[in-house]
């Protein structure tokens, strides 16, 4: 998969809508000048330099990996390969669960241990094949959170209080572009994901109008719970809805 643009370009969209200087940015990530300079330029980024960025730009450094259209390493990605237990339903306890729970769940998460990892994690099928561009991007982003077409579907539901509701096929629609990717597709994606709207667009090349509806109120605890929700297996998810049902009253 390669991304919207050569990962220079791309990096030079983001720091120009943050008004980040090289000379600023490679200090904080404590980076060669030259060898940022030389990426902004076109030459491939080092797989150091894409985790030393992760940090200072306020992104995971598996999704760096992703803009660049590189392939992840093996400790960056999800621990469990396409597990069969998914993890709507725990995002739809967290939507409806009291507000005061929610950081409960977040430490139950992260509480759990890490099973030791058994063969490549995260999505991987046939028909995850995608066209270069923006679309190809943003799933490939939610793939490396574990989510598949029909989960992705129902996060974005989740993220925009109800105002985005997609089929699956539509969901790999976006990726293979045969669906627009729209202002308020962005803004919804960025939710899920976790990345800033404003960020995702500059990336894009996307202008996010001004009347852009909110996202709904608990769209970063749903993307925290994405987040950490990547690394379990089948079985882990099992207890972690069981946990979420709970905490949600259900």
């Amino acid at each position: 998969m390669t991304g919207v643009l050569e990962f220079g370009p791309l990096l030079a969209r983001l720091m120009g809508h943050r008004t980040l200087d090289a000379s600023v940015l490679s200090t904080a990530a404590g980076i060669d000048l030259e060898e940022l300079q030389a990426v902004l330029d076109g030459r491939p980024p080092s797989e150091r330099l894409l985790r030393s960025l992760g940090p200072v730009l306020g992104l995971h450094a598996v999704d760096l990996f992703v803009l660049a259209g590189q392939p992840i390493p093996d400790d960056l990605t999800p621990v469990s390969r396409n597990p069969h237990w998914s993890v709507s339903s725990v995002v739809y306890n967290t939507m409806v669960m009291p507000a005061e729970n929610r950081r409960p769940l977040l430490d139950a998460i992260r509480a759990l241990p890490l099973v030791p990892r058994s063969g490549r994690g995260g999505t991987d099928r046939p028909y995850h094949r995608y066209e270069p561009g923006l679309g190809a991007v943003l799933l490939e982003l939610t793939h490396n959170r574990n989510l598949n077409w029909t989960c992705t579907a129902k996060a974005l539901h989740a993220v925009t209080g109800g105002r985005i509701y997609l089929s699956a096929s539509t969901i790999g629609g976006i990726g293979r572009d045969t669906v627009e990717v729209t202002p308020e597709l962005v803004a919804g994606f960025a939710g899920l994901l976790g990345i800033p709207a404003p960020d995702l667009a500059a990336l894009g090349g996307i202008r996010l109008p001004d009347d852009l509806p909110p996202l709904h109120s608990r769209a970063a605890d749903v993307a925290a719970v994405i987040w950490e929700a990547r690394r379990f297996t089948t079985a882990q998810l099992q207890d972690l809805e069981l946990t979420s049902r709970h905490l949600a009253g259900r």
